[in-house]
């Protein structure tokens, strides 16, 4: 990588936090461009049946989202688990739906555990009812955007590392995310403004606030609001894409001169 930032004319960073860890020598070269939201895709959803898979979901039952490529330590997974539990625990009103692959994307937690799986390591070592944690693997787009709409709530972690487009998604579509409190999240999550941070490894904090918002969704619904609003006005392929082509088109100018 640095010899690629040696020889490059520009590169560009999706995050300010990203592009500060660079040796400073280079950051000259490199631009904050986030790679853009498809708000015709990610975008607020009515009429959604309340179904996750063959489940029907009835309506005075709360429905909280984790998502994720895969499942691992990284984006505390292991984590949201013991939050899951705990809410599970606590009420007979919630479903909690976790979306991802079981796989190791980040991190080398297979180093760790000793096997392929940290999901597998992760349910050995505690019980939790599995009938009100559901797993569905990987999902489209389409159904993904359907989830979001029916979420009250979205939890999203992450260590300082790669932001992932799956909390930008949902802040896209309106939904209250509950956020861990790292670099890259409060970049974009302005706290009681457009969702709501707090310590990654602060279970019964998050177990907390969730219960806070699922008790009264509809008071945490200005925070949807807000997210759709600076999604379109800071994250979207409107706003997106003209600066990428003018980060190609003043390479292209540089080398001209």
């Amino acid at each position: 990588m640095l010899l690629d930032l040696e020889n490059c004319d520009a590169g560009y960073s999706p995050t300010r936090w990203q592009r500060s860890l660079f040796p400073r020598i280079f950051q000259d070269k490199i631009r904050t461009i986030f790679d853009g939201i498809d708000t015709s895709i990610w975008r607020p959803l009515t009429g959604v049946p309340r179904r996750i898979g063959d489940r029907v979901v009835p309506d005075d039952m709360r429905i909280v989202t984790y998502v994720a490529r895969g499942m691992e330590s990284i984006r505390g997974f292991d984590i949201f688990m013991q939050v899951a539990k705990r809410l599970c625990q606590r009420r007979s009103d919630v479903l909690c739906i976790v979306v991802g692959e079981d796989r190791i994307c980040y991190g080398g937690d297979e180093e760790f555990i000793g096997q392929k799986s940290f999901k597998e390591w992760v349910l050995a070592r505690d019980d939790y009812d599995l009938s009100r944690i559901l797993f569905t693997g990987q999902v489209t787009i389409g159904s993904l955007a359907q989830l979001f709409a029916l979420s009250d709530l979205h939890i999203y972690l992450t260590v300082p590392f790669v932001l992932s487009w799956s909390m930008l998604n949902a802040l896209a579509c309106g939904t209250t995310v509950l956020a861990s409190n790292t670099p890259p999240v409060r970049e974009v999550i302005e706290p009681d403004k457009n969702g709501l941070l707090i310590d990654f490894f602060d279970i019964e904090g998050q177990v907390e606030t969730a219960c806070r918002v699922l008790d009264a969704p509809q008071d945490y619904k200005h925070l949807g609001r807000a997210g759709i609003e600076m999604v379109h006005e800071r994250y979207s392929l409107e706003v997106c894409l003209p600066r990428m082509l003018a980060l190609y088109e003043d390479a292209v100018f540089a080398r001209r001169q």
